[in-house]
């Protein structure tokens, strides 16, 4: 580079462009251009050398020696337009770090020796010190965001744990309702007093993990955006499931006498069917599905769906195996059902239309 194309850069950067005209030539008068390469030091730790570089183009490292000796420690990375080798201008200490090409670097180098004690070198330490307290705000803010990095990955590693816990609770309580029934202490599984006490218990863990992560109700679904949407949205697709059953059920289907119906369908069955489908739908989606969205970073939801399929349809083992396929693959209809929602509303709704569908078909 020369001459004039230096002072051409120098009056165009943004510190040095502020020296006055003969400061500026000044430090022309000093200055020349360096190449380094790959892997060369432009600075090094621990030296007493004042030289200013600006770099021009390339990049370099900042990097010091860790203390035991061992792995270099990266402090960060260097591009065109920043000085290096500021503070040794301003307070005469030793380099703190030693700078390395990562790729070609050309750089400009400032003898600042040879200035001498003159007003050029005063106006230079000004322009040097609102670069130091500039890069300064930059590491306090690099600092800050490394810092919440940290929190962050600490708060996820806490969240991994409670949803390991959390599923082994829900496995275990579905493990130890299967051997009551398969060890004939349950003789009736659909009875309500049974159901009911089998929900309590998948309720319980789910409410205690809501309150100690003090999750948001608008994390679990439960919010007005999307509201009304999803529940139209909802009962169009009950009512297309709907249409066809009841065309079965009128011309198709033999009638069941009212004794031997399996369900008799009175109020008290569609309520408290409602008030299960809101406990299971608020631990399934809102609470498992987004917990594995959010600690498995599933953009997509794939395999935060699969999962908390997996989850719920084991939940209905006491039930046989054919309601563990049948609830997860309905199961994987609610939870892409919520992924294109966002509101739990509409899923519970049809959750609930499905399952007194079924019932009809099943008790008429």
């Amino acid at each position: 580079m020369t001459q004039t194309s230096t002072e051409a850069y120098l009056r165009d950067h943004e510190a040095f462009g502020t020296l006055p005209a003969d400061a500026l030539a000044a430090v022309l008068d000093v200055s020349d251009t360096i190449t380094l390469q790959p892997g060369e030091d432009l600075l090094s730790e621990g030296d007493t050398g004042r030289d200013v570089f600006l770099l021009i183009d390339g990049e370099a490292e900042a990097y010091r020696a860790a203390p035991d000796g061992g792995t270099e420690i990266m402090l960060n990375r260097i591009g065109p337009g920043e000085c290096l080798g500021e503070l040794a201008v301003i307070d005469g200490s030793p380099r703190a770090a030693s700078v390395r090409a990562t790729v070609p670097v050309r750089a400009v180098r400032v003898d600042v020796d040879r200035l001498g004690e003159t007003g050029a070198l005063a106006e230079l330490r000004g322009v040097l010190a609102a670069v130091a307290v500039r890069r300064a705000r930059q590491l306090s803010t690099a600092q800050l965001q490394s810092l919440q990095a940290q929190l962050d990955a600490r708060v996820k590693q806490t969240q991994f744990g409670v949803i390991l816990l959390f599923t082994i609770v829900l496995l275990l309580l579905s493990t130890s309702l299967f051997y009551l029934v398969a060890e004939d202490f349950v003789q009736d599984v659909y009875a309500p007093i049974f159901s009911w006490q089998a929900v309590f218990l998948f309720a319980l863990p789910c409410f205690g993990i809501i309150f100690y992560l003090k999750i948001p109700l608008r994390d679990l679904g439960i919010k007005s955006e999307g509201l009304w949407r999803s529940v139209w949205q909802a009962l169009a697709l009950t009512s297309a499931v709907a249409l066809p059953a009841a065309i079965y059920l009128i011309f198709f289907k033999d009638p069941i006498p009212p004794e031997e119906r399996p369900v008799q369908i009175t109020a008290f069955f569609l309520t408290q069917y409602l008030l299960h489908c809101i406990f299971q739908e608020i631990g399934a989606r809102g609470l498992l599905q987004g917990m594995f969205e959010r600690f498995l970073d599933d953009t997509r939801g794939h395999w935060a769906v699969a999962l908390s399929s997996i989850i719920f349809g084991s939940m209905h083992i006491t039930f046989g195996a054919a309601a563990v396929v049948l609830t997860f693959f309905a199961s994987l209809m609610f939870g892409y059902l919520y992924r294109y929602q966002k509101n739990l509303a509409g899923v519970i709704i049809f959750h609930y239309g499905l399952g007194v569908i079924a019932a009809f078909l099943v008790a008429l």
